[in-house]
């Protein structure tokens, strides 16, 4: 799933991004998120992933993050989230 016309995870997208993640997560088994033209993340950002991870697990779906920036993983790793999120590798 691209994230398309979508460069940041902040506060002020989190509610739009929310609901397209549900509706793809009803839809899909497997989720891959490319996050390639994400170039900014905060704490709700972080959030809503960690929602989004949290939910596939309860329904027994796959969540992975594929293309992260390097500021976006930046802001990850200072959260301590990598490993919930399952970023395990960068």
């Amino acid at each position: 799933m691209i994230l398309e016309g979508i460069k940041a995870l902040t506060i002020y997208e989190v509610e739009k991004v929310q609901v397209l993640f549900i509706k793809e997560l009803s839809t899909s088994q497997d989720l891959v998120l490319d996050m390639q033209a994400i170039e900014k993340i905060d704490m709700v950002g972080i959030q809503l992933l960690l929602s989004l991870v949290k939910s596939a697990e309860t329904n027994e779906k796959n969540v992975s993050f594929s293309n992260i920036t390097d500021s976006v993983l930046q802001q990850i790793k200072i959260c301590h989230c990598q490993h919930a999120l399952g970023i395990t590798n960068e």
